[in-house]
C-alpha cells in the first residue's frame, strides 16, 4: 500500500504543470510600479527583448530588458540600466516591495492580468 501512494504522489508530482517563470507570467500580463508617493508606472516586456513603459506623468519610453541572476533589468533611452528583483514564482495578482541601495521602498511592484494599452511614440501626453 505504501509503495502505491508513493507512485501515485510520483504520478501526480509528473502531470502536475510546472510552475510559470515569472518572466513568462510577465510577457502574457503588465507590470505596475507604485511609487512611495502614489505614482504609478507601467510596464510591458515583449520575447524580443524589448519592453516600453509609461511613467506617473504619462511619458512613454521604450528600452530592451534582460533576466540577470534573479532580476529583471530594463534599459530606456540608452540610459543606465536599471535592476530590480524578480522572484521566479510571481504570477498574476502577486505584489512584492522593491528596496532601493539603501534598504528604502522605492516601489511596490504588482502583476496585473492583461496586457495594458502604451502609447507608442515619445511625446510626454498621457496616453
Amino acid at each position: 500500500m505504501r509503495r502505491f501512494a508513493i507512485a501515485l504522489a510520483l504520478g501526480l508530482l509528473v502531470a502536475a504543470p510546472a510552475a510559470a517563470d515569472t518572466v513568462d507570467v510577465l510577457l502574457k500580463n503588465t507590470l505596475t510600479l507604485t511609487d512611495t508617493q502614489g505614482g504609478v508606472t507601467t510596464v510591458l516586456i515583449s520575447e524580443d527583448g524589448k519592453f516600453e513603459q509609461t511613467n506617473a506623468k504619462g511619458m512613454w519610453a521604450a528600452g530592451f530588458w534582460t533576466k540577470e541572476a534573479g532580476k529583471l533589468c530594463i534599459t530606456a533611452r540608452g540610459e543606465a540600466t536599471l535592476c530590480m528583483p524578480l522572484e521566479a514564482d510571481k504570477t498574476v495578482g502577486d505584489s512584492w516591495e522593491i528596496r532601493g541601495p539603501t534598504g528604502r521602498l522605492a516601489w511596490t511592484a504588482q502583476i496585473n492580468q492583461g496586457r495594458a494599452e502604451l502609447r507608442s511614440g515619445g511625446d510626454s501626453e498621457t496616453p
